[in-house]
């Protein structure tokens, strides 16, 4: 045991002499159930750490662990406090120590990138599961066993609660687990210490620059998790970051796909290849096709996959259809320039409709640069657009609205309705048979937050009110 790691459960053992289960005895949020737990707080300033002790404490912490000093008479209560620096860096090496080793001999897969991330986790784990494979899943969509997952507030969540995960998938013999890896997430350290058998980049393209402020250190986030794998990794061909970026990553360990021969070997897998042109099922076929192929599976088994019918994830690509007028309507997440241009291409060739209606908006408090490229993007695709509001957040709704509105050179055709259940009613009463409507951006988030409030807002829902 570590000479850190033993201190911190010696001052555990004088609080708690009698606890054998040391998993059960920690808390790590004052928002969590802190009764009769000691308290650990990973923090790197003082900024609000008497405000979450005092909370914990008045919650009922028997004890703070801290890993910067603090004053006791600020503590709201008198407990027993002990402060270690040893947790800043070593928080994961912790958890793996108080939950025994929980990802001991389980093949980890780690899976990263601007978009896609969650698609490529859901449509791998259920092909794994579909041969026979026990597989957990930690995703945007869902937590838990595949496909019996519970909904998740996080795209990587905090350590805690994924060596939680880790602890429910080893007690239920699960064999595959897929990460998917935020560039948050893995810039904040959620998956130090952590070896993943394989990783995934899906694409690379500007993103969270509000957070990484350059592109240069957002891509050293991503990095991060191809340093932490020992197999291989699996590149998009056809993303130009992306082997800019990671050519430095040793040959031997580098898998592309979404080659000519890989698109050619998925398509003639596939029993009723589809020619739409969509390129986002055409990279899945081949991603799959490569990932499948290199773990050793039969083309007999790939070719059942490829075919088979894959759950559809509730606001990534989800078709709703009017039989009222028969247009059709496409909800997905793209809030990226890259992802925009792949939703609208595809919705102009896949629907065959001869009238493209695009409702989108950009959040607020987020990457500035990419309001105005998505405009463009959308105005060469779209026949008409309505822009409205996507989380505002902090700014304003009209600062937002003209970032993406201003540098499109021809504004005919453009309305702007702030409000977004009015945008996508005025979207419905234009719509015809003719019709495609896109609405992009919140796929199926429950809400839209305008400084601090949430008003509870989901396209999905209030689309099929709309059309009942």
């Amino acid at each position: 045991m570590n000479s850190d790691i033993k201190d911190i459960i010696n001052f555990t053992k004088k609080i708690k002499p009698k606890i054998l289960n040391f998993r059960t005895i920690f808390s790590f949020s004052s928002k969590d159930n802190c009764k009769g737990k000691i308290m650990i707080l990973i923090v790197t300033s003082n900024k609000n750490i008497y405000e979450y002790i005092n909370e914990s404490l008045k919650k009922g912490a028997d004890g703070i662990i801290v890993s910067i000093p603090i004053n006791k008479e600020l503590l709201a209560r008198n407990v027993p406090v002990f402060y270690t620096n040893y947790l800043n860096t070593n928080f994961n090496k912790f958890l793996d120590y108080i939950y025994n080793k929980p990802l001991k001999n389980k093949n980890i897969i780690g899976i990263t990138g601007t978009d896609g991330k969650t698609s490529t986790c859901h449509l791998l784990a259920n092909s794994l599961s579909k041969l026979g494979k026990k597989v957990g899943i930690i995703s945007t969509e869902g937590n838990g066993i595949y496909p019996r997952l519970k909904p998740s507030s996080y795209t990587t969540p905090r350590s805690d609660i994924l060596y939680k995960l880790f602890d429910k998938f080893r007690k239920n013999n699960v064999e595959v687990i897929f990460i998917e890896c935020s560039s948050q997430g893995l810039h904040q350290g959620r998956l130090d210490n952590i070896i993943f058998n394989d990783a995934i980049i899906t694409n690379l393209n500007r993103d969270h620059i509000e957070y990484h402020q350059t592109f240069k250190k957002y891509a050293e986030s991503k990095l991060k998790l191809l340093k932490m794998t020992k197999g291989n990794i699996f590149i998009n061909q056809n993303c130009k970051n992306s082997i800019s970026v990671f050519s430095s990553i040793k040959k031997s360990k580098t898998i592309f796909y979404g080659t000519k021969k890989d698109l050619i070997n998925a398509h003639r897998l596939i029993d009723r290849p589809d020619t739409s042109g969509d390129m986002i099922s055409q990279y899945n076929s081949s991603l799959l096709y490569k990932f499948l192929h290199t773990k050793g599976y039969s083309l007999k088994n790939i070719k059942t996959i490829i075919n088979a019918r894959t759950k559809k994830i509730k606001g990534r690509m989800n078709y709703i259809n009017d039989k009222n007028n028969n247009a059709v309507y496409i909800v997905d997440y793209a809030h990226t320039e890259y992802a925009m241009t792949l939703l609208l291409r595809y919705a102009k060739i896949k629907t065959s409709k001869s009238f493209l209606i695009t409702v989108f908006g950009c959040g607020g408090n987020r990457d500035r640069g990419k309001r105005s490229k998505m405009g463009i993007v959308a105005k060469k695709y779209s026949d008409k657009i309505i822009l409205t509001d996507d989380n505002p957040r902090g700014e304003k709704s009209a600062d937002i609205l003209k970032d993406i509105h201003e540098k499109i050179k021809d504004k005919s055709n453009i309305l702007i309705i702030p409000n977004r259940k009015r945008a996508i009613k005025t979207a419905y009463s234009m719509s015809t048979k003719e019709c495609v409507i896109v609405l992009a951006g919140k796929g199926n988030e429950d809400h839209i937050t305008y400084h601090n409030k949430r008003l509870n807002h989901n396209d999905i829902d209030y689309l099929k009110t709309l059309i009942r």
